[in-house]
């Protein structure tokens, strides 16, 4: 028994030392070879570290396949609000009668102002206000003190906070006597409850604290919007927990709110998703496109390698023949080629890992911030078992075909010269791995064509305003400025803006663009449509101060903006957006100068239209306008707790930070300014993501490219120099140099060509799998699926060309004499 297993050790070990000369002996093509399986094992070691790591490693918290995401829609609405939420209608009625679910939590996320001391500036904190059961569902056992009371929970309750374990390590020395301190948020005491360990964090990495989520007093008349998380009882579904909360929101009267945020299509629905894929779902088809692109890349690689083993073949045929007829049968042969495949693709997985560590570790540095777990993206033992996996793959795919082909010497082939017959052998089996290279590179390129052209397609829409030159801060008020309605406040606060230098205009409102808050409002506007029957008016609305127009470069189309005078004297003046006047106003009187009542709640306010300006797209570059409306502040209507201003400059608007900050200091020294960044460079964030998969499908396509145009190279070059005697003779007969270059040039094009109308067949059909990854164009786009085959053959061109040349320069009488 030990005698076999020996005898095949020592074998092996043979094999091994007879792989490892072989490469010393090739420098050349070692490298080559080496180079490309380490690109392509690294590559695809990379990605898969991210893709297992956002996708596929399970979350930090117990029973997470139970945990789920609960939101509800009105399908065929269209929701003024994209986010997946719930109404506390829908929340407090399912929780009460809910059997497929044993614990709900609600929570949103918060900004927090924590009090000035001595004379520091006022900060602002990230959090969250969460219903008290949200610690007990994520697992989580406090660091210090205690968790949430459900009766903390209630209005009128006593206000109290969790610190996370960084905040009470950062501000309080870790000290334990902290808790029950106090500590003053949004001008209010609150009581330190506790404090979460070291690695909680909720609802992202940015939470520092938490206060309890108190629901309203029960009121027919409203929505309140919340985002819910559930855990399933064992043994349900998410389908059956969504049957069970869709009957409980039809089972109670939807009010009017919930029509004017979800739109008013079919019955409601609640969604039940996973969590795990609901935190990923909007990443998840990027990955799996770029999945399937690093695939094909390492396809290219072991083609490119099985034609390289193949070419290098052709001059081992007499060393195969010679121990063919030395006694070793064709399995033995078939391993040792086999053994040196292997042995290259280990080698290039062990500089892979190199490369595959090299980019996951720079993947998070050029992810956008709102990439979902970057956190968990790491490589680990998963990701080293991978790359061996990979490597031995790789190395097997690149050999078995070379390796059965070589192990077909027999011992008379020794014996026979001939280096013309010897040179094409194989050749039609090289030409079919450089077609089937190339036509993985065109589908490749026509795919990240099609992303790059929907990145430049998305980065050219008209977001409505002006982006240039703009500075957009908010501003958080806490104490008086927070509770009241601040007109004065703001207005002063505006006006030192407006006078300080290199501030061409200057405004304020509740909302800006690529901000999270929206506010939605419903009023009767009468007559409207062909019946002249009144219709309820959805939309979002803007409460601003005059200048906040010009400041973002709104466009006027008809009419005016507003006034210093507006909101003070007379009617409550009003602009609207284009889809605004299209959908409600398209009776075709005049909208300018139309005057309605009861927008605010109140029969007896009067509002004017005084203006129409173009839509916004308030959300990113990819949605669509909707009816949006804006409102001169004034006594009725002002700007509470959170302040956007858009202060429009004369030169760099980051360099008016400074001043902005001293300005809001001398106005409120309890007012504490949270993000503060050029508009520009906030709408380049909105489309980091698509701009990352567009960057990385564009790399993975020209390393396709540079891999389909080195084995080319190497196997036309390989085939010239085995060629010397025939296109010395063809010379000799009278051959142009002219005819000896284009001889060569053909054949590398043909086999190019013949690889590119296969991968146009292929992206035809393959193309239609990204389509909703693409933005304002079509998967079967004309300029994409020319510019990828065209870019092929140009890169195919220059890769026969120096070959060639060589071919060119051949001298008869030395090719003639060499053999």
């Amino acid at each position: 028994m030990m005698r076999p297993v020996m005898r095949l050790l020592r074998e092996l070990a043979l094999d091994l030392r007879h792989a490892a000369r072989f490469l010393r002996r090739s420098p050349g093509f070692s490298f080559a070879a080496l180079l490309t399986m380490a690109l392509a094992i690294g590559a695809n070691t990379a990605v898969f570290s991210v893709v297992y790591g956002v996708l596929a490693r399970p979350l930090p918290y117990p029973g997470a396949d139970r945990l789920v995401r609960l939101s509800e829609e009105h399908p065929g609405g269209t929701p003024l609000i994209v986010e997946a939420v719930l109404t506390d209608l829908t929340f407090d009625t399912w929780r009460s009668r809910a059997k497929t679910v044993e614990l709900f939590a609600a929570y949103s996320g918060r900004e927090y102002t924590l009090a000035s001391v001595d004379d520091a500036d006022a900060l602002r904190i990230t959090g969250a206000t969460v219903s008290p059961s949200i610690f007990g569902l994520l697992g989580a056992a406090p660091a210090a003190g205690r968790f949430f009371r459900e009766e903390e929970a209630l209005e009128g309750a006593s206000d109290v906070v969790v610190l996370s374990h960084g905040l009470w390590q950062r501000r309080f020395g870790g000290q334990p006597s902290i808790v029950g301190t106090t500590m003053m948020l949004d001008g209010r005491p609150h009581v330190i409850a506790g404090v979460a360990p070291a690695w909680f964090y909720f609802p992202d990495h940015d939470a520092e604290l938490w206060t309890p989520y108190v629901f309203p007093k029960k009121d027919s008349g409203s929505a309140r919007l919340l985002w819910a998380l559930a855990q399933l009882k064992p043994g349900f579904s998410a389908a059956q927990a969504a049957a069970e909360g869709t009957s409980a929101a039809r089972s109670v009267t939807r009010p009017m709110a919930a029509e004017l945020l979800f739109g008013k299509g079919g019955p409601v629905e609640v969604h039940v998703r996973r969590l795990a894929e609901e935190m990923t779902g909007d990443v998840r088809p990027a990955l799996v496109a770029l999945t399937v692109a690093v695939a094909f890349v390492m396809l290219i690689a072991c083609a490119n390698v099985a034609s390289l083993f193949l070419a290098r073949g052709v001059s081992r045929e007499t060393e195969l023949s010679i121990r063919a007829a030395l006694g070793a049968g064709r399995g033995r042969l078939v391993r040792q080629l086999l053994t040196e495949s292997l042995a290259l693709g280990l080698a290039g997985g062990l500089l892979g890992l190199a490369v595959a560590w090299l980019l996951s570790g720079a993947f998070p540095a050029f992810a956008p911030e709102s990439f979902p777990r970057l956190e968990d993206v790491r490589v680990d033992w998963r990701v080293l078992g991978f790359a061996l996996a990979v490597s031995l793959a790789a190395g097997a795919i690149a050999g078995v075909l070379p390796a059965l082909r070589g192990a077909r010497s027999g011992p008379a082939n020794a014996l026979r010269a001939g280096g013309d017959r010897v040179a094409s052998q194989g050749e039609r089996v090289r030409a079919l791995l450089l077609a089937g290279e190339a036509a993985l590179a065109v589908l490749l390129t026509i795919g990240a064509a099609l992303v790059v052209r929907s990145f430049t397609t998305l980065v050219s829409v008209d977001p409505g305003y002006d982006a240039r030159n703009v500075l957009a801060a908010r501003v958080y008020l806490s104490g008086p400025n927070a509770i009241k309605i601040p007109g004065p406040f703001v207005e002063s606060l505006v006006d030192r803006i407006r006078a300080a230098p290199g501030v061409a205009a200057a405004g304020a409102g509740n909302m800006a663009p690529l901000g999270d808050a929206s506010f939605v409002s419903g009023f009767t506007v009468s007559p409207s449509g062909p019946s002249g029957q009144p219709v309820v008016a959805r939309s979002l609305q803007y409460v601003v101060t005059p200048g906040y127009a010009e400041a973002l470069g709104l466009r006027l189309h008809e009419g005016r903006l507003f006034r210093p005078q507006d909101g003070k004297a007379g009617p409550e003046a009003m602009i609207v957006n284009e889809s605004f006047a299209r959908t409600y106003f398209n009776d075709g009187r005049p909208v300018v100068g139309r005057r309605y009542t009861g927008i605010l709640g109140s029969d007896d306010t009067v509002t004017e239209v005084v203006g129409v300006v173009a839509d916004v797209l308030k959300d990113g570059l990819d949605q669509e306008p909707q009816p949006e409306n804006y409102l001169a502040m004034s006594g009725q209507h002002g700007i509470r707790r959170v302040v956007n201003l858009i202060v429009r400059t004369t030169g760099d608007p980051a360099a008016f930070v400074p001043t902005l900050r001293e300005i809001v200091r001398q106005v409120d020294r309890q007012a504490a300014i949270g993000e503060t960044a050029p508009l520009a460079d906030q709408v380049a964030r909105s489309v980091s993501e698509p701009r990352l998969g567009a960057m990385v499908l564009a790399a993975f396509a020209g390393l396709a490219l540079a891999l389909a145009a080195t084995g080319l190279y190497g196997v036309l070059s390989y085939s010239v120099s085995q060629r010397r005697r025939e296109i010395g003779i063809r010379a000799a007969l009278g051959a142009s140099r002219g005819a000896l270059l284009s001889m060569v040039i053909r054949r590398g094009l043909a086999v190019t060509a013949v690889g590119a109308v296969v991968g146009l067949i292929a992206a035809a059909g393959a193309t239609r799998l990204i389509g909703h990854l693409l933005f304002g164009i079509t998967p079967l786009d004309a300029q994409s699926f020319v510019a990828g085959p065209v870019l092929l053959l140009l890169v195919a061109l220059l890769s026969a060309a120096l070959p060639a040349r060589r071919a060119a320069r051949v001298d008869p009488a030395e090719a003639l004499r060499s053999e």
